[in-house]
């Protein structure tokens, strides 16, 4: 098993560096494919959210997601399990653009 740290990847959409941002995607991609490709266990984390969980949810290599630390921090205004309903709910989008592509 591996994680990829999307931390960067998160980083540069939230500051709106665009170019980075696709550059750390494609290194994300990349890496889950070949971990795949050698029989590991793909799982990411660091810095997801709502929506950056959806669209590394649609990587049919990852099987999990570590996003603990942001729905703890959601908790603490929408409640435990409001947070983890929206994210549930965001990694089922996920999900099924991977499964149309």
């Amino acid at each position: 098993m591996i994680e990829i740290h999307a931390g960067a990847w998160c980083e540069a959409l939230a500051e709106g560096r665009e170019k980075q941002a696709e550059a750390e995607w494609q290194l994300i991609r990349d890496g889950a494919q070949l971990a795949a490709s050698l029989g590991l266990e793909v799982h990411a984390g660091h810095g997801l959210d709502y929506g950056t969980a959806e669209t590394i949810a649609a990587l049919p290599q990852i099987v999990e997601l570590n996003i603990g630390h942001f729905l703890i921090g959601e908790a603490v205004f929408e409640g435990l399990a409001e947070s983890v309903k929206f994210m549930r709910a965001a990694m089922d989008r996920g999900r099924k653009k991977a499964q149309r592509a």
